[in-house]
């Protein structure tokens, strides 16, 4: 690795800084730039030429009414760079590639159709396959979202439930690729990508799914851990009167009564067939998803109580399949459980989510608005 000296770091925060502001302000002139950074002229010339000659910044003409030459404003090449979005699940893989605006320029899949699959195999064929798509333009970055429990930071899976990651730094593996790389839990992602809908400081978000899996923001950042944070699926519900056991080797975790794997179980039904006979009006089903609905929130109300969250966010495959009765459910029985100084402000789902181009966004967040966060880990180039 190259060793980053004071000087580089300086240049490069002031790169990320002028591209910051040419990404929030549109069209903008050098002199103004000047103004906002108090950098100097010379500064602000030089950068905006190694911008310019990378293809991410290029120079646009505004009219101009008054006499004279116009002056060249600075604006976002968004016809020359792209970002890359990655899922991985226990359902498929997929993998696509996006223009700054979201809109979608390539995409392949993969269906698992079993858990002896090389995931990794089947990730890099994807993504060398869409990059290939790129072109000319320049890619800024791969963001992954992966099922199961990653370190961020240095890219290691650490659980990945039948994928069989466990143990595999991705970011390791994808250096050949010449990209630099971003990879966050699925939840992490959806939680991180939810910027811009509300300004809200503390909410949840969870997902009901073949598991169960949630992310905490708190005073508007992403609760981060290098392990465990947000596994909502191992919290325990006292109120069941015969446990049973989960494979995290407890007894009693959530996700052994309200996950959709469980909920299969129990009915010894697919889950195309349990959500059919539940919308029939089965009364058998309808009780256990009611269970279902009171196991979620018996700890949910508690960590909206204890951190004060101002809204709580649903998604996954449950979800979107059981529709507003069951979600319903769940409101009641959080809002009769509320004291009236709460300043929880209700429900949300996020249904039919794309994940792959909400992790390109992510890339696309990360590069040009998010790079003070990550000072100290600054790759040599940008």
């Amino acid at each position: 690795m190259i060793k980053v000296t004071s000087p580089d770091l300086m240049k490069i925060n002031n790169k990320k800084q002028i591209l910051e502001i040419i990404y929030s302000e549109k069209n903008i002139y050098r002199a103004q730039i000047c103004e906002m950074t108090n950098m100097s002229n010379q500064t602000i010339t030089n950068l905006v030429k190694e911008l310019l000659n990378e293809g991410i910044v290029k120079e646009v003409t505004l009219e101009n009414k008054s006499k004279g030459r116009n002056p060249m404003a600075l604006s976002i090449d968004n016809e020359n760079i792209c970002a890359v979005g990655v899922e991985i699940s226990v359902e498929k893989i997929s993998v696509g590639l996006f223009d700054v605006d979201g809109n979608m320029l390539n995409d392949k899949s993969h269906i698992r159709h079993n858990d002896t699959e090389n995931v990794l195999d089947i990730v890099k064929e994807l993504l060398e396959q869409v990059i290939s798509n790129a072109l000319t333009k320049k890619i800024l970055g791969i963001g992954i979202s992966i099922e199961g429990i990653v370190d961020s930071l240095s890219g290691k899976v650490i659980k990945s439930k039948s994928l069989g990651l466990d143990g595999i730094n991705i970011l390791s593996e994808l250096e050949y690729l010449g990209i630099p790389v971003l990879i966050k839990n699925d939840v992490d992602m959806l939680a991180e990508t939810d910027y811009g809908k509300e300004l809200l400081n503390n909410y949840m978000l969870i997902k009901l799914d073949s598991g169960i899996g949630a992310a905490l923001v708190l005073d508007g950042s992403l609760l981060k851990s290098s392990h465990t944070v947000g596994e909502f699926g191992h919290v325990k519900i006292h109120s069941i009167k015969a446990p049973k056991q989960c494979k995290c080797g407890q007894c009693g975790c959530l996700t052994t009564e309200a996950s959709i794997s469980a909920i299969e179980k129990k009915t010894d039904l697919s889950f195309e067939s349990f959500v059919e006979q539940y919308k029939l009006g089965d009364s058998n089903i309808r009780n256990i998803i009611e269970n279902v609905s009171r196991y979620i929130c018996e700890p949910l109300i508690n960590i909206i109580t204890l951190l004060d969250l101002e809204r709580v966010i649903l998604t996954g495959k449950l979800v979107n399949a059981l529709g507003d009765e069951f979600i319903d459910s769940i409101k009641e029985y959080i809002d009769k459980s509320l004291n009236s100084f709460s300043s929880y402000k209700g429900l949300k789902v996020l249904n039919d989510v794309n994940v792959i181009n909400r992790c390109a966004s992510y890339v696309v967040y990360d590069y040009f608005l998010n790079w003070k966060e990550n000072q100290g880990n600054f790759p040599t180039k940008i």
